[in-house]
């Protein structure tokens, strides 16, 4: 039994059948060129989906970043400050027991904030190494 195609162009003329094969075979090369297409549209759009997810949580990443280094810059400013405060105290702490005749060490707290002073310290400086980066 003869397909239904075979029989079309059977009846046609030569000339006719010749064509009719020339734009069948386009036909096809439109089908494979469409689902090719759609294979690069889908996958593009997945790559798009996954971009804009990872974009989104860099942006997400970098609003905390920045919210963060601003907050600690902040509190260098306030390090500094009361780095200042402390070694105005702590000299005049020195100088008064200087003039009293006693050993600074001997003066309660004294110590203790001439350590908290060099921590301070030392904690704004490192601080001090990432100071004004954004992202």
């Amino acid at each position: 039994m003869k397909s239904r195609l075979s029989k079309v162009l059977g009846k046609m003329p030569k000339e006719n059948i010749e064509l009719a094969k020339v734009e069948l075979g386009l036909v096809d090369d439109l089908k494979k060129l469409n689902i090719e297409s759609d294979k690069i549209v889908g996958t593009v759009n997945k790559y798009s989906s996954d971009l804009s997810k990872l974009f989104q949580e860099i942006r997400n990443l970098s609003d905390d970043f920045n919210s963060i280094n601003d907050r600690r810059n902040d509190d260098i400013k306030k390090g500094k400050s009361t780095l200042k405060e402390i070694n105005i105290i702590l000299d005049k702490t020195q100088q008064q027991a200087k003039d009293l005749g006693i050993a600074p060490r001997d003066i309660p707290n004294f110590i203790k904030t001439q350590k908290s002073s060099e921590e301070l310290r030392s904690a704004v400086n490192d601080m001090q190494k990432y100071s004004n980066i954004k992202l």
